[in-house]
This record gives C-alpha cells, structure tokens and sequence, in this order.
C-alpha cells in the first residue's frame, strides 16, 4: 500500500466552513477510483492550509492518476498553485475500530 499526502497554502480569509464545503463538493469525485482505498481531508486550526491523505493500494496507481488535469482541478478547489505533495509506503495499517492490523508491500 502507498500513502500520497498533499498540502496546500489556503488564500486568507476562508474560514473553516468554506473549506468543509470545498471538501464535501470535492468527495464525491473520488467514489469508485481505481486503486483508491480510503481518502482524508484535514483542515489546519488557523484554516490556512488544508491537507488531503489518500491511501492507495501502489505508487503506481497513485502516480496514474495525480495528472495534469487533477493538478489543475485541486488548485482550482483550493484557490493555490502552491502544493506540497508527499509519497510514503504503508506497509502496516492498523484497523482500531475493526480489531485488525492489515499488512501489505
């Protein structure tokens, strides 16, 4: 399994409803992904930057599908051209709710 997380600068003065209201709009985009396990949005307590983790389940996958056009749509939602984007190999997750640990490459 393979962790993408990106950051973004958010453009003063939203406030934390506007962007639970970008997050919620943007959500449904990622039903039914290829490669897509489970998606987080993060919100910082000043709301000045915004977080997005995505679990996937290889680099590949994650590397398919962080094209130009998703590039240009995530900087529209955010209102930035500044993101920091973040690759990390997840080769244990633990399921607390589920009482299970979940181990891959």
């Amino acid at each position: 399994m393979h962790i993408v997380t990106w950051k973004y600068d958010v453009m003063e003065g939203k406030s934390r409803q506007d962007l639970v209201d970008a997050s919620v709009a943007d959500a449904q985009d990622y039903l039914r992904v290829p490669g897509l396990i489970r998606k987080y949005y993060g919100i910082a307590p000043d709301c000045r930057s915004v977080l997005e983790i995505y679990l996937w389940a290889s680099k590949a996958d994650a590397d398919r599908f962080f094209d130009r056009e998703w590039d240009g749509a995530a900087s529209r939602r955010w209102e930035t051209a500044p993101m920091t984007r973040q690759d990390f190999a997840a080769p244990v997750i633990v399921e607390s709710e589920q009482k299970r640990v979940v181990t891959g490459a």
